[in-house]
Formats: C-alpha cells, structure tokens, sequence
C-alpha cells in the first residue's frame, strides 16, 4: 500500500533522511516516532507528495508519486499540521466540496454521516473560521477521511482533541488495521503510538534503526525513551 524506496531528504547542509526504505502492507498501521527534528513530517509529506525527496521513489498502491500523481493522490487521506480545509466555508460545505473533489455519488450523504460520526453535527452550518482547535481538528479527521482512501497519514493527529475526540479517533486508527487500508503516522505520545498501531519505527540519525510489531511492547517504557529501547532490543 506504501513502498518508500530508498528516500534521501536534505535541507541546506542538514541531511534529514538518508536512504530510507519502508514498506507499509495492507491492514498494517505503522507508528513512525524519533526525537525532534529527526525527519518524520518530512517523512510523511514526502509520503503525501507534498514534498519532492532529493533521491528515491514513492508508491502508493502500486502507483509511483512522481510519475502518475493523479492515480496515486486519490487513494490517500492526509491529517496533518493543517487543517487544510476552507475557512469561510462552513462545515458542512467544507465536506461536500472535498466530497464532490473525490468524484463521490453522493456527497451530501457522507458529508452528513462524517458530521455524526466525528461529533460535528451542532456545527454542520458555522463557519469553519469560527470553530475551537479541537473542532477544526475534528473537521480536519472528517476532510481527510470523506472519501474512505486506502492509505491515511497521518501527521500529529491527536493534536487538540479532547479525550472522547482522541478515543474515537484511536479507535478508527485501530480499525484501519482490521481492514484492507494502512495506515503511517506520528504522535508525539508514543504510548498512545504503540497502543494505536500494530508496528513501530524509530528513526534515529537519518534511518530506520528500530522495527518490530507493537505487541509485546511495553508502551511506558517505551514511551520514556524509544532511541533506548530500541538500541536495548536490537
């Protein structure tokens, strides 16, 4: 579902990423954590074709970034630092508009189920520009998923929700791996990483140097320093 091949990444004289590879399966949800800095934002847009890599390819469901974007772009979902959506739209419009982008039979009809599903349905007619952080987050989970994509990246996710948001929003993380989607994302609170996805990578210096399925994982001990542990398990 996604195949990183071999990317290298620098900006000015820092290099970020050095010959990364990553492969991401059907039904696998991969948590991606490092210090600050390490590159995995920069992991992810490049994963979004938001960001070209300096050397190596992208593959989204079979289809590479660079060479066929309008195949491989629809088949993503992407929450990150920004909510991207329309603020003098409201929240409703905000959704049929992404839902009719996406080609959708009927945007109405998932635009409303997205409203119920994410705890929006007071807000279905304010503006997106009025709404706290946490609803614009909402709002932001809703965009990315409208269209039900094969892949969700997801950048920082949990980032303003309230605790009942962040148990939803776990629990549909959870999901994606029960099915045939993947999912690729960060957090800053690597227990709830560990806890969400069913496998972990540390990158460290520029490259992978920890990967292994999440069970088994203490997710505390892991969380109090991964760069560690993963040197004590390797």
């Amino acid at each position: 579902m996604i195949n990183l091949k071999s990317i290298s990444k620098a900006f000015e004289h820092r290099s970020v990423l050095k010959n990364v590879n990553l492969a991401v399966a059907a039904g696998e949800s991969v948590f991606v954590c490092g210090i600050n800095g390490v590159g995995k934002s920069t992991l992810l847009r490049i994963a979004a074709g938001l960001l070209a890599p300096d050397a190596g390819a992208v593959e989204i469901c079979g289809r590479d970034m660079a060479k066929d974007p309008e195949k491989a772009k629809p088949r993503l979902g992407l929450i990150s630092h920004k909510s991207m959506v329309y603020t003098d739209l409201t929240v409703l419009e905000n959704l049929m508009f992404f839902g009719r982008l996406y080609g959708l039979a009927d945007p109405r009809r998932r635009a409303e189920q997205m409203l119920d599903d994410l705890g929006l349905g007071a807000y279905r007619f304010d503006r997106a520009a009025i709404l706290s952080r946490g609803m614009m987050q909402r709002l932001a989970i809703a965009r990315a998923l409208i269209h039900k994509p094969a892949v969700l990246l997801a950048d920082e996710p949990f980032t303003g929700l309230d605790s009942k948001a962040s148990a939803h929003l776990a629990a549909v993380l959870e999901g994606f791996g029960d099915t045939d989607h993947a999912v690729l994302m960060t957090t800053h609170d690597a227990a709830v990483g560990v806890r969400c996805c069913r496998r972990v990578i540390v990158l460290h210096q520029g490259g992978i140097v920890f990967d292994a399925p999440t069970e088994g994982i203490d997710a505390i001990a892991f969380s109090t320093d991964y760069v560690a542990y993963s040197g004590g398990a390797s």
